[in-house]
């Protein structure tokens, strides 16, 4: 975790449906106290199982299928091998038919549906492929019949109160009441982690404005979109989804196959890099690796490469999108956007070495960062959950530090940037906050001032 983390991770996810809430528990700590040996911030996100339909598990948590060859899938709960494998899908005998395609490991083997037999569906292998435990299915006219939020999510969602997780990962979410849904189950007082809305499936990209304005953030969940649509509308799907989350000033995280082949190799395609590079320079906020860093044989080198070469794009000229008036202030503070936007401003006409975001919630470093400056932004907060959450925001580094209060706090954020080596002694610094007794969020002051 320690190599993780110093070769460039920002955020551990935890996928719930794997492992035990204890498991998690005991991961989420040993991220926060390797983050905290190398004196950093970590974000921790927990992905909530969801609907998801799985296969169960194999044998050695690993088999091959042959392509041509017969395979069930059963409700049954066997341990599968390459002639029959469970589901966590009971109904799916109800579900299919004879022709019907079925999709697993986000659609590198497909099954072809032969006839059906009392709860057990027999299939041709029409793609073979690796199949491990627990690995994702996709069944057609599946959404039809299934709820967006079981109670095995309703458990996840416990286990990520309880261990103060940043951000929350919603699967299937099919609309922005998915997502309000969710939300009105988190506690009403105490930790409230925010949401992530993982856009998976075509009826999502058709309520998509309404999705990003209740999600916190959003997932470009390009694994099961490319089983959902053509593959050929993928990129340009996520370019869309990206340029929408900037314009509304909401953390967009691209997912799934960035850089696969590492799972094995010790070295990416240049296709991989490529993909890397892109979704940069489409504008994400974060990058995720799945698969590369869970069973990977080279898990700090992945993230390393990744981190590499998202440098490099960055620092390439490109356009970027800003937060568009109507769209990002929808339900917002206009006046705290506006003083944002100025801060950029004034800190590119003027050369400053860092934009420092005193804050009670992350939100003031989270609208300066949807301006994209050129320059470093440090997020300052006293409270872990608010470093935590920053961890996720384009641009930001996280600081331990106490939040701005007066004007000597204004040298405090001054010694913070130079003690994080953001700038030096004597270096412009602009330092964007809100007036003492201000509510959290509402941002309106701007003050440059010297290191």
């Amino acid at each position: 975790m320690r190599a993780l983390l110093a070769a460039g991770a920002d955020v551990v996810r935890l996928n719930a449906a794997h492992a035990s809430a204890g498991v998690h528990a005991e991961h989420a700590n040993v991220a926060r106290q390797a983050a905290d040996e190398l004196g950093r911030a970590v974000g921790i996100l927990v992905d909530l199982p969801g609907p998801k339909m799985r296969t169960g598990p194999v044998v050695d948590d690993e088999i091959r299928l042959d392509a041509n060859h017969e395979i069930v899938l059963t409700a049954e709960p066997v341990v599968g091998d390459a002639r029959r494998v469970s589901t966590t899908l009971p109904e799916l005998a109800r579900w299919v038919t004879p022709g019907d395609d079925i999709f697993l490991a986000d659609g590198a083997i497909v099954l072809r549906v032969t006839r059906v037999v009392e709860r057990d569906v027999f299939c041709e292998v029409a793609r073979g492929g690796i199949l491990r435990s627990r690995k994702g299915m996709h069944v057609p006219r599946a959404e039809a019949h299934v709820e967006p939020f079981t109670d095995t999510d309703a458990a996840a969602l416990r286990m990520a109160v309880g261990l103060r997780a940043d951000y929350v990962g919603l699967s299937f979410v099919r609309r922005p009441e998915d997502v309000e849904a969710v939300r009105g189950r988190l506690p009403k007082r105490g930790h409230r982690p925010l949401l992530v809305a993982k856009i998976e499936t075509a009826v999502a990209l058709d309520h998509l404005p309404g999705i990003v304005g209740a999600a916190d953030a959003v997932m470009v969940a390009r694994g099961d979109l490319g089983i959902q649509v053509p593959a050929r509308r993928v990129p340009l799907i996520q370019k869309e989804i990206i340029r929408f989350c900037n314009m509304a000033g909401k953390p967009v995280i691209t997912a799934t196959q960035m850089l696969e082949s590492m799972t094995r190799s010790p070295m990416p395609t240049r296709a991989e890099v490529n993909d890397v590079a892109n979704a940069v320079l489409d504008g994400t906020d974060a990058l995720m690796l799945s698969e590369e860093t869970a069973v990977g044989e080279y898990p700090a080198d992945t993230v390393r490469t990744m981190s590499d070469v998202a440098e490099a794009a960055e620092a390439w000229p490109h356009s970027r999108t800003p937060p568009h008036g109507a769209t990002a202030a929808v339900d917002d503070d206009r006046v705290a956007w506006a003083v944002a936007h100025a801060s950029v401003q004034a800190a590119e006409d003027l050369g400053v070495a860092a934009i420092v975001c005193p804050t009670q919630s992350g939100t003031t470093a989270r609208r300066v960062a949807a301006f994209r400056p050129a320059v470093a932004i440090a997020g300052i907060s006293d409270q872990p959950d608010v470093l935590g959450r920053l961890c996720l925001v384009w641009g930001v580094r996280p600081l331990a530090a106490s939040p701005l209060e007066d004007d000597d706090g204004h040298r405090h954020a001054a010694k913070a940037a130079r003690d994080s080596g953001l700038a030096r002694k004597g270096d412009l610094i602009a330092i964007v906050s809100a007036s003492p007794g201000k509510r959290a969020g509402a941002t309106d002051t701007v003050r440059v001032v010297r290191a």
